[in-house]
């Protein structure tokens, strides 16, 4: 993130203080699958962030992820300029056939950036399906020197987050610029399942737990812990083996707040969408009442899911588990 004064002395109350141990979040995108034209909901694909304390966590890198990069790069643009301005720049960039391997460079040198402000982002990937993942590509940061970004994921069909990216999203002729010549600093670390790590905070380091999840090629869930908050999100699944039905109870286990994805209705599910990797509300109820976690937010709505369908999947799951349960709307903070 962007610097912010350091905590001195007398200049937070306790209640700013408190305030700042409780972890946030908010949606960018709540779709699942593919991007719809939807302004009741939302029509961006899977993606939202998590804060603790200081520390912005970016998950998942479906379309809503060009919201954020349009936001965190506002943080370093010199007065007079816009996000329109930048992505002008990027496009005659590439459109006048410039020399790529300079386009960090030249965004640096354009007038465009001041030279005080720099990004420190973590990004952490569920899996590697492309609406978990298109919206990297438009994600204004990661063309800046400016920018350092740590990315976080497992492996899917052998295959790491770095590799997916640089041989699918940034290579031409499917995207002009290539990985290697994009400007910001990026690092990788390649997580095991059912691995336990930290990530450094100010306050408190931040607990993270894997677990895998059913799913086609593979998914992960993630259990964080901080400063006695507990979030799970598990973004996709499908209930029906045990193993992993057990992973998601596991990870869900009295948590603060539940972020997962119940795609569908117990109809629509029986209508030729078994084995599609995701969950009914009826099979999330049943996890929610073995987990017993404080509150549930459903996400990564199917794209043929209006309102009341989205309505009826998050009371079907407080109905039957009494669980308070709400679904996420993009732009949704908790």
């Amino acid at each position: 993130m962007a610097r912010i004064p350091a905590l001195q002395g007398n200049g937070f109350s306790q209640e700013t203080m408190l305030d700042m141990m409780k972890p946030k979040g908010k949606f960018y995108g709540v779709r699942g699958s593919f991007v719809i034209g939807d302004t009741k909901i939302g029509g961006h694909t899977t993606c939202h962030t998590l804060q603790f304390g200081r520390k912005l966590i970016i998950f998942d890198f479906g379309s809503g992820m060009i919201d954020i990069g349009n936001e965190l790069m506002k943080r370093y643009l010199m007065p007079g300029k816009t996000i329109k301005d930048v992505d002008v720049f990027l496009n005659q960039y590439v459109a006048q056939g410039s020399d790529i391997k300079n386009l960090g460079q030249a965004l640096l040198e354009s007038g465009h950036l001041n030279q005080e402000e720099e990004l420190d982002l973590t990004f952490m990937s569920s899996h590697v399906h492309g609406d978990h993942l298109f919206g990297a590509q438009a994600f204004k940061p990661i063309f800046s020197p400016k920018t350092k970004i740590h990315m976080i994921g497992g492996l899917h069909c052998g295959m790491n987050l770095f590799e997916v990216m640089q041989q699918f999203n940034f290579r031409p002729p499917v995207f002009p610029v290539p990985w290697e010549y994009l400007g910001s600093k990026r690092d990788l670390r390649v997580i095991e399942p059912n691995e336990h790590f930290e990530i450094e905070n100010d306050l408190q380091p931040i607990k993270v737990w894997v677990l895998p999840m059913n799913h086609p090629n593979g998914s992960y869930g993630y259990r964080f812990e901080w400063c006695g908050h507990v979030i799970a999100v598990t973004l996709d699944h499908e209930h029906g083996k045990d193993e992993f039905d057990k992973n998601i109870v596991r990870l869900w286990e009295g948590a603060d707040v539940v972020v997962t994805e119940v795609q569908y209705t117990k109809k629509m599910y029986e209508d030729k969408r078994q084995g599609y990797g995701h969950i009914t509300a009826e099979a999330a109820a049943q996890h929610a009442i073995e987990a017993k976690p404080k509150r549930i937010i459903t996400t990564h709505h199917d794209p043929d899911a209006d309102y009341d369908t989205v309505q009826e999947i998050a009371r079907t799951i407080e109905r039957h588990s009494h669980i308070q349960t709400t679904f996420a709307v993009q732009g949704m903070v908790f």
